[in-house]
């Protein structure tokens, strides 16, 4: 599956980011406030997670709808849909066509509803609905999955934003799938009132092997239009911006991603901090820098 390959890839940086960055905060001498920069861009990985976390099950459910054919959904009404994967095992998930969808150009919208909560196996807790309006043959160029929020949350993080995938190659090319994943207003509000907000524009390219059946890379670059790759304001209220310096790339096997930067900056101050994926190696090992200060820290190892 597309979508559940791309963000489990996905999850396993952003969760081994927060790690490493708790590990530079607990097991680091330095300054209480080098200390805040770090905690900063480990809640800017937090509500990342989420986010794609929550775009991961809208392509599940498209996925697992079972009226299709051959990519075009061609049964009617409204009916439920069974998506194969833990998170969904105490949420409703409802598929409604529109009066105009066809083969050719399904249109229609999934409703995943969590009720007033309900935890999975590893102990994430999410309420509320996620929307996710579909036009367009799956994978297809210009295929559009459009996701928001209605009262959801998770682990008492409330999400709101609209989230927008396009497909960028068409049905044919099914080596090399490409995808623009735009987030526009996104804000998680925290359970003690806290806020930070988010926008971003990247893209994925998806090569495969030549029985095209395993994922051999996923390449995250930021859009080809844009300067930045994400802004927003963390819970201090603190503007950011976030830049892929160099595509992060992800190899079928590896816990990680084996090569890629990322620079968040802080805009009032300026101060950088870069995260280093590595030089192609499949490895747990990644460097942080702060101020051209360099750490390598392997994400097994907590000081």
């Amino acid at each position: 599956m597309l979508m559940k390959t791309i963000s489990m890839f996905k999850r396993a940086m952003t969760i081994m980011v927060v790690a490493v960055l708790g590990g530079v905060v607990s097991c680091s001498d330095e300054s209480t406030q080098l200390q805040q920069e770090a905690a900063d861009v480990a809640e800017d990985a937090i509500t990342d997670y989420y986010f794609e976390d929550a775009d991961d099950m809208a392509g599940l459910a498209i996925i697992s709808d079972s009226g299709t054919d051959d990519g075009g959904r061609v049964a009617s009404g409204a009916r439920n849909v069974n998506v194969n994967d833990q998170r969904f095992t105490c949420a409703t998930v409802t598929i409604t066509l529109d009066e105009d969808s066809t083969p050719n150009t399904p249109k229609g919208e999934i409703v995943i509803d969590f009720g007033n909560g309900c935890t999975d196996v590893i102990g994430n807790e999410r309420k509320g609905k996620i929307h996710v309006r579909f036009t367009g043959r799956r994978f297809c160029a210009n295929t559009t999955v459009v996701t928001t929020f209605e009262n959801y949350s998770v682990n008492g993080i409330k999400l709101s934003g609209t989230r927008t995938l396009t497909v960028l190659t068409p049905c044919a090319n099914i080596n090399s799938a490409k995808f623009r994943i735009r987030l526009e207003n996104g804000k998680a509000i925290w359970p003690d009132g806290t806020e930070a907000t988010r926008a971003h524009c990247l893209e994925r390219e998806w090569k495969r092997n030549q029985n095209n059946l395993l994922l051999d890379e996923l390449v995250i670059t930021q859009c080809a239009d844009e300067n930045i790759t994400a802004s927003g304001n963390n819970r201090r209220g603190r503007a950011y911006t976030m830049s892929i310096v160099e595509p992060v790339i992800y190899k079928r096997g590896c816990p990680i991603a084996v090569s890629g930067i990322k620079q968040f900056t802080d805009v009032a101050t300026n101060k950088v901090i870069t995260v280093n994926y590595g030089d192609g190696s499949c490895d747990r090992v990644i460097t942080i820098t702060v101020d051209g200060n360099s750490r390598n820290v392997n994400v097994n190892k907590r000081g």
